[in-house]
């Protein structure tokens, strides 16, 4: 499906209603050119939704300490 977006704008709701329930994707265009798609959440050919980046940062020492003292009470 595609829609301009000013169309989508006034149609948000039961777009994101028909993308969800049918799995369509729907192309949204501004001046009649592909602007964004809305495809329904899963189907993202394979790619994670969250932590696209695990794996690609290094940890090389302690995380959790500041090497500072301190006393919670105080």
């Amino acid at each position: 499906m595609e829609i301009s977006v000013s169309q989508f704008k006034a149609k948000c709701l039961r777009i994101v209603e028909r993308v969800e329930k049918d799995g369509e994707t729907v192309i949204i265009t501004r001046h009649g050119r592909p602007a964004a798609q809305l495809t329904p959440v899963g189907s993202g050919g394979g790619k994670r939704l969250f932590s696209r980046a695990g794996g690609t940062v290094k940890i090389t020492g302690d995380i959790l300490s500041t090497g500072e003292a301190w006393d919670a009470e105080s």
